[in-house]
């Protein structure tokens, strides 16, 4: 009798350890999506390297168009984003602040986004933390798990779309630098290395606003300038955001058959900010 209410003592303590762990167990965090498509630049750009007048007509676009900057921070050996983390200052037209974003990143294998979520979720990106937020980045190819960190700096004495020197833009990104990338591998980790970084950039891209298939879009045309071989590359890249999985899904296919249809889809991701690092850190 005295070992069955043992048992039975011992049985209720590990179904009230489950039900409490259950209970008290973090959340993945809910993503949104980006679709980004890759065009032919050599199609749809003319000889000044902004959109044709063919395309703009094809994507509704008019003739306005914004200019945006953006510089990144990363170490030669690519310390950052070798363990998933950029460092991005951006300046839009008009704006009296940079930009700032802080970003991690997971890959998405298989198209198991929940496995990414998850992995992330383990290391402390839970749907408790509202300073990140959570996009799949989906392309051609390729799925991959965002997490940013967003914040803003006051641009006080920099002329209209300067962007800041090396000095300036470590501290930049030192000052509001997030915890968890600060203390990403040990104490101080993000702080001590950022301290090494290269400037990589200004680019100085166009970006348009319009529509296929009545979704509304975003035209982006980037010059890589590359110094070490003196050449710019042109990418110019499609992109839209969806709240919902299903809704994504739908409309990715509507997007990708219109380009396909026009023969300006490139059957490759976009990977502009590598090509980005790759072109300063060489």
């Amino acid at each position: 009798m005295k070992r069955k209410l043992i048992s039975a003592i011992t049985l209720l303590g590990m179904c009230s350890l489950i039900f409490t762990n259950t209970a008290y167990a973090k959340e993945n965090m809910v993503p949104d999506y980006e679709m980004k498509f890759l065009l032919d630049s050599g199609k749809v750009l003319n000889d000044d390297y902004k959109l044709d007048s063919e395309y703009r007509d094809f994507f509704d676009t008019g003739k306005k168009y914004e200019t945006v900057g953006v510089l990144y921070l990363e170490t030669e050996d690519y310390d950052f984003s070798n363990e998933g983390w950029y460092n991005r200052i951006r300046i839009k037209e008009d704006s009296d602040k940079f930009d700032l974003t802080y970003k991690k990143r997971y890959s998405i294998e298989n198209g198991d986004i929940e496995a990414a979520l998850t992995k992330a979720n383990e290391e402390g990106f839970d749907i408790s933390d509202t300073n990140y937020e959570a996009q799949v980045d989906w392309g051609y190819n390729k799925m991959t798990l965002s997490l940013s960190n967003k914040k803003t700096e006051k641009n006080n004495g920099y002329d209209d779309m300067e962007l800041p020197g090396r000095k300036d833009a470590i501290e930049i990104i030192k000052d509001n630098m997030p915890g968890k990338e600060k203390d990403w591998k040990e104490k101080n980790w993000g702080k001590d290395l950022i301290d090494d970084v290269k400037k990589c950039g200004p680019v100085y891209y166009s970006k348009y606003e319009g529509e296929i298939e009545g979704i509304t879009v975003d035209i982006e045309v980037w010059p890589v300038y590359t110094e070490s071989t003196d050449s710019t590359e042109y990418i110019t890249e499609v992109s839209f955001k969806e709240d919902e999985y299903d809704e994504a899904a739908s409309n990715r296919n509507k997007v990708m058959d219109a380009l396909e249809d026009k023969g300006i889809l490139k059957h490759e991701d976009s990977l502009k900010t590598q090509k980005n690092l790759e072109a300063y850190l060489q």
